[in-house]
């Protein structure tokens, strides 16, 4: 509960919604997971501090935004990511037309600065992988463990953050260009399929919309991102459908009829192929966790 309430005093309150865990550990170990979790932030999202009492990975999946961090500026986007610590100060803020949606994980220990140290992500590490869905499945995994508060959550929560830590170091190894028309004709599809991604359910009818035949976008997606356009469109309905079920009230039936699944058993499966839990499951795991 002590962790709990000071990681709490540090979280901003500028989010649509989130979704957090907090590890009660009274003794860290010397590689020790304290919070972290997932923020859907509003457009007015700042965060402006002077210092930490741990080190922080950040993570963005979607939109766009601003970081100042050990006197560097940066613009944030898909893949961005960052590694702050104590005494850093650091403001990051949310655009307003495309607000950032973050997952993040705070850690700290006697072994953690020699660990970031060795593997060129210490603090004040700014950088971008150009595929993502590796680690945004991860910190799920990650979120996933430290909600359950099982025995073994603590040193799971601190394995999977290191193995956080080097797939974002490995991924950045590799930049790649943005200054293409195959890569500006993908970030215009992408960004169609994650604002109008209710009103598809089909590759091809997407494809239409963005005036580009499917195999074309296929080949744009196998390039520059780590799903197929139909997984990724797939995942962004089930994102929606996940938000639906913390709703109150809300049930398996009336949230698949909201998506356009005619069968709640079809869309149940669909759910848990993303998901990896059935919808009712989901959602007796996750009330509670989710605020804003």
């Amino acid at each position: 509960m002590r962790n709990e309430l000071t990681a709490s005093s540090y979280l901003s309150h500028d989010c649509e919604s989130s979704r957090l865990f907090f590890l009660d550990t009274e003794e860290m170990e010397d590689f020790g997971v304290v919070f972290g979790g997932f923020e859907r932030c509003a457009g007015d999202y700042e965060i402006n501090r002077s210092e930490v009492p741990w080190f922080v990975l950040e993570w963005v999946s979607h939109g766009s935004g601003f970081l100042e961090l050990g006197g560097t500026d940066a613009d944030l986007v898909p893949g961005s990511f960052y590694v702050y610590g104590p005494a850093m100060p650091h403001r990051i803020a949310s655009s307003a037309d495309h607000p950032l949606r973050k997952y993040f994980v705070a850690f700290r220990g006697a072994e953690v600065e020699a660990f970031l140290l060795r593997f060129a992500m210490t603090a004040g590490t700014i950088a971008r992988s150009s595929k993502s869905e590796p680690v945004r499945s991860i910190f799920e995994m990650l979120i996933d463990r430290g909600i359950r508060k099982s025995p073994l959550a603590a040193p799971l929560c601190a394995t999977i953050t290191r193995q956080l830590l080097l797939m974002c170091r490995d991924d950045a190894t590799g930049p790649v260009s943005t200054d293409t028309v195959a890569h500006h004709t993908f970030s215009r599809a992408k960004q169609f399929m994650e604002e109008h991604f209710l009103a598809f359910n089909s590759l091809e009818a997407v494809a239409k919309a963005c005036k580009i035949d499917a195999p074309y976008l296929c080949r744009l997606f196998s390039q520059f991102h780590d799903e197929s356009p139909y997984q990724y469109l797939t995942r962004l309905r089930m994102g929606r459908a996940s938000e639906l079920l913390l709703e109150n009230g809300a049930s398996v039936k009336s949230v698949a009829a909201e998506l356009g699944f005619k069968d709640p058993f079809h869309f149940s499966r669909v759910f848990k192929s993303v998901a990896h839990v059935p919808p009712s499951r989901f959602r007796q795991s996750m009330h509670g966790q989710w605020g804003t």
